[in-house]
């Protein structure tokens, strides 16, 4: 079945603006028709078209259950901020594989300064359908370099994905039983050698990715992908 987000209200759930012109315009749905509804909780609730006008839909709840494809694991992107069609990529695969939050920051080689929010939060809407997650993952307001490196100390674990490292690998005891885990992933030009140093200081494990410089949504995914594989997430 069809998945859309809505806002629940009691037994009901209401669709507006571009959910709604899916529902009418795109899908061409009619009431009766049958659909899943995530409400950004735990739930997915299966539901009936009650009624529909041109400024709501408005669904029934018939039945609910837990999702399934929820997290375990609490993990935070911290990601450098690069260019839109990158964080694109990036904002789509890291809901995927199983991020809650996304925090971007300007570093020293970023050349993008901002962020349009309206559009990035209906991308999160979008990559949660797709992998059918309820919850909406949270990407936050942009921050400095500085600012990044004080929520380091919230976290278990911080797994530095380091253009500059040559020995350590990542190893599977890294993040095995951790809760609360942070990646950090530079933009297009890495971080300065002085980052560096300053993101190991506080205590990230500084891993390499192999002899290969890999594009920075390429070692999302691939870092990502290892964390929530070897965390049981």
């Amino acid at each position: 079945m069809r998945r859309f987000f809505g806002e629940k209200k009691d037994n009901k759930i209401i669709l507006r603006e571009s959910e709604l012109q899916h529902v009418q315009k795109v899908l061409r749905m009619k009431e009766g028709d049958n659909l899943i509804a995530f409400c950004n909780d735990e739930y997915e609730y299966i539901c009936i078209i009650e009624h529909m006008d041109k400024k709501e839909c408005l669904f029934k709840i018939e039945s609910k259950k837990v999702c399934e494809a929820l997290p375990k694991v609490d993990i935070t992107l911290f990601q450098a901020l690069p260019k839109k069609e990158y964080f694109d990529s990036i904002i789509a695969k890291s809901i995927e594989i199983g991020v809650n939050h996304i925090q971007p920051f300007t570093s020293a080689f970023t050349a993008v300064k901002e962020l349009k929010m309206e559009r990035i939060n209906q991308q999160v809407i979008t990559a949660c359908k797709q992998c059918e997650r309820t919850k909406l993952v949270e990407v936050k307001p942009m921050i400095k370099f500085k600012e990044m490196l004080k929520l380091l100390k919230n976290f278990e674990v911080i797994i530095f994905a380091n253009e500059g490292e040559e020995k350590i690998k990542f190893s599977p005891n890294m993040v095995a039983g951790k809760r609360k885990i942070a990646v950090i992933i530079g933009a297009e030009a890495g971080f300065s050698e002085d980052e560096r140093k300053q993101i190991i200081e506080h205590g990230a494990t500084s891993i390499t990715l192999g002899k290969r410089i890999l594009r920075n949504d390429t070692a999302c995914v691939s870092v990502l992908t290892l964390v929530s594989i070897f965390s049981d997430n």
